[in-house]
């Protein structure tokens, strides 16, 4: 990446604080690629801050030391005889061959409590590829027993997808009964229906020109956003919505970034930049109550089950 593609985009300290955010929990999920893509990106950035600068430097450069095959075009990755699915399945079938009783002590520590999210999630992404044969009924107890952190609650059943289970299950999400089918939940963000990608591409081609900052991260932000709501009463209603409530949902979340990332926004500046109209101000209003809402369930620094 030239080192001049950004050198007008300023991180104020609000935006930084939020990338770290967002480094610490690609690393401590293991999502080094992802972590090398953003590091790659803030470098060409000004910084006010030189020390986090040169933290991010040595970051990096650690890095793309210790995963050399992380910083590899994905066409080669792909050109590997085994499928990153398989080197998991793989990788975890070592573990519990080595150490006996692993999958038992994964499926315990979904119990402890204080646990946060990036743990469990972690915690998931490794109970998807253990050939054991409690882990589907554990899972399916666990998750509707109590209400479980929305992201953790998708994730729970993407793991039970990829682990071949079907049928209904009923969950607590947001205060709300939700019924949900296994089999069809999206195994990846790209697999969700047309209107949900219309509304991210909307808001990159907006901000993508004079907030490339703010473009960046937007698409793991919406990525987010989508496990929160999924199977929820709002999930379906942004299915069936009309074309001009794709730009509604687009301007709301816009918003919702600026006053995360920037501690700022032009509230009619971003109407008016989404065609926001006085007859579509009071969806633009419920959409931003959904959005702020997720905002708070999800960033939230404490723990949660």
């Amino acid at each position: 990446m030239s080192d001049k593609i950004n050198e007008n985009v300023i991180l104020f300290p609000k935006t930084v604080e939020y990338y770290q955010f967002e480094l610490t929990r690609m690393l401590e999920t293991e999502r080094y690629r992802e972590a090398i893509r953003m590091l790659d990106f803030l470098l060409t950035c000004h910084n006010q801050d030189e020390r986090i600068h040169e933290e991010w430097r040595a970051l990096l450069q650690w890095l793309k030391t210790m995963f050399p095959e992380e910083t590899l075009p994905m066409a080669e990755l792909e050109d590997e005889e085994l499928s990153e699915a398989e080197l998991l399945r793989q990788r975890m079938a070592d573990k519990e061959r080595d150490n006996s009783g692993y999958a038992e002590r994964l499926l315990d520590s979904l119990q402890q409590y204080p646990q946060s999210v990036d743990n469990l999630l972690l915690a998931l992404d490794q109970l998807a590829f253990l050939e054991h044969p409690g882990i589907n009924q554990r899972l399916t107890e666990w998750v509707t027993a109590d209400e479980r952190h929305p992201l953790i609650q998708y994730k729970v059943l993407q793991t039970l997808k990829l682990r071949g289970m079907t049928g209904q299950l009923e969950l607590t999400k947001n205060g709300e009964t939700i019924v949900v089918d296994v089999e069809e939940t999206p195994s990846s963000f790209e697999d969700f229906p047309a209107p949900i990608s219309e509304i991210i591409e909307r808001v990159q081609d907006i901000s993508q020109m004079d907030q490339p900052a703010l473009a960046y991260f937007a698409q793991e932000t919406w990525n987010e956003f989508l496990a929160y709501l999924y199977g929820t009463a709002q999930y379906r209603q942004i299915l069936r919505q009309e074309r001009e409530c794709v730009d509604v949902w687009a301007a709301a979340f816009h918003f919702v970034l600026l006053e995360k990332v920037f501690e700022d926004g032009n509230k009619d500046e971003i109407l008016d930049r989404y065609g926001i109209t006085n007859d579509l101000m009071f969806q633009w209003e419920q959409a931003y109550r959904v959005m702020q809402s997720f905002v708070a369930a999800t960033f939230s620094p404490s723990p949660r089950r």
